[in-house]
């Protein structure tokens, strides 16, 4: 009876050890396996908060481009209705704004389409008195139309820009500079002068990607130029670009800057982007620093 009782009670025994055993395994387990995934939820908010996530930040971007008018457009510059094109971010893109020195992009194309390039120069009392740069062209100077190209477009002189016009003859060389943009379909595209200068040349950023693509298929001297950092003009000297980024930016193609008091600052880049094996283009226009708001749209599009 006594033996019966003791196997009884080891059973009763054995049964309580191994339920709460049991009870000890589960929670160890449920108590490991929750560790294993708190662990993995911390570090899926770490990689997200080290990731910006593109359509997030297009949608924040309108806001923190301190610039009136912005585009950025990816294109392989094929065909001419740009169906290849892809707007990866645009701001008031068909804002119509002044674009100051940008104008001087249309200025080259008529220059090379009419002027042979060893064709010398003579600088005009007219073109003597454009507004100056701090190293510029003065009075009598004589220069090949390949030479004040390189002036014009590096350094933004308005001397070498008015001289390539006086060849045509001013009024006409504009003339021709809206006719060209009428055949290209920048509808919101106007010249007043060939410099920049006036208030009334004026763009959108979505015209002047549509003048950016037709350079860079049919110009590409131009481009060549642009993206110049320096460069030793015969009985010139040295001249340096005014675009601060290239050096920076390795994958610039070309570009051009842009400044006056109403038009603030304007930029022009195209850059090649190897994921695609095609072209960027960024467009900034009236902004107060041009060269940081550049950085920050291609730093935020970049992604």
């Amino acid at each position: 009876m006594n033996s019966r009782r003791t196997i009884i009670k080891g059973i009763f025994l054995s049964f309580i050890f191994i339920l709460f055993f049991g009870f000890f395994i589960s929670g160890l387990r449920v108590f490991f396996i929750g560790s294993i995934s708190e662990g993995a939820s911390n570090n899926s908010i770490s990689d997200s908060q080290n990731i910006l996530l593109p359509q997030e930040d297009l949608e924040n971007l309108e806001s923190e481009i301190n610039a009136e008018s912005a585009i950025v457009l990816e294109s392989d510059l094929s065909g001419p209705e740009g169906h290849t094109d892809k707007i990866i971010f645009e701001k008031n893109s068909e804002l119509k704004l002044p674009i100051a020195s940008l104008t001087k992009l249309m200025t080259a194309v008529i220059s090379l389409n009419n002027y042979d390039l060893l064709k010398k120069i003579t600088i005009s009392k007219e073109a003597d008195l454009q507004q100056a740069m701090k190293t510029d062209l003065k009075l009598g100077d004589v220069f090949s139309t390949a030479d004040l190209l390189y002036i014009m477009l590096i350094e933004s002189s308005n001397k070498a820009a008015y001289a390539l016009s006086e060849q045509v003859g001013e009024k006409e060389f504009v003339a021709l500079m809206n006719q060209r943009a009428k055949e290209l379909g920048l509808k919101n595209t106007f010249y007043a002068d060939p410099t920049g200068l006036s208030s009334e040349n004026v763009s959108t950023a979505e015209d002047l990607t549509g003048l950016a693509k037709y350079i860079l298929k049919n110009y590409p001297e131009i481009a060549q130029i642009s993206r110049t950092k320096e460069y030793d003009v015969p009985n010139f000297g040295k001249i340096i670009n005014t675009n601060q980024l290239l050096g920076e930016i390795p994958e610039i193609i070309g570009g051009k800057t842009g400044f006056t008091t109403d038009a603030k600052g304007c930029l022009l880049l195209v850059v090649y982007n190897p994921k695609g094996d095609d072209y960027l283009i960024y467009i900034i226009l009236g902004a107060d620093d041009r060269f940081s708001e550049m950085k920050k749209l291609i730093n935020l599009t970049n992604q």
